[in-house]
């Protein structure tokens, strides 16, 4: 027979499950039996990062679907989903494209003015010709 042992954190939290036959108590560890088999596995982590069970004095109590759901909830709250790499490349991607219309929409603007300033430029020059009698 194996002694089966939890680990809590300062919340009472349990946040490992072992048996003797494969890793050896520490101080703070709680024994939960005596006589159990060579494996304890608890299932102890709610969608990997809520603690499913917790003590209560001398009590191992698992939580309640319904707190492991209010729980869940918070933590969504409280930690935003992080953008992957890709997602993050992409957004910087689409602000360079706007970039990039917004000069190229720019640059046809300034090739617009510059066509108006050799039509006047043009226009400047025929008229001088026209004021020295035709010749250039």
């Amino acid at each position: 027979m194996y002694k089966h042992y939890i680990r809590v954190d300062t919340e009472g939290n349990v946040i490992r499950a072992f048996s003797d036959a494969f890793e050896q108590p520490e101080p703070g560890d709680l024994l939960v039996t005596e006589d159990g088999g060579r494996h304890f596995n608890l299932d102890l982590w709610y969608n990997g990062v809520i603690p499913r069970w917790h003590v209560e004095g001398d009590d191992l109590v698992e939580r309640t679907d319904v707190e492991l759901a209010a729980l869940w909830e918070q933590y969504q709250a409280d930690h935003a989903p992080q953008l992957t790499e890709v997602e993050t490349l992409q957004l910087a991607l689409a602000d360079t494209y706007e970039q990039l219309l917004t000069a190229q929409g720019d640059a046809t603007s300034a090739q617009v003015a510059l066509a108006d300033l050799y039509e006047l430029t043009l226009t400047l020059q025929a008229d001088m010709v026209a004021l020295k009698g035709g010749v250039s």
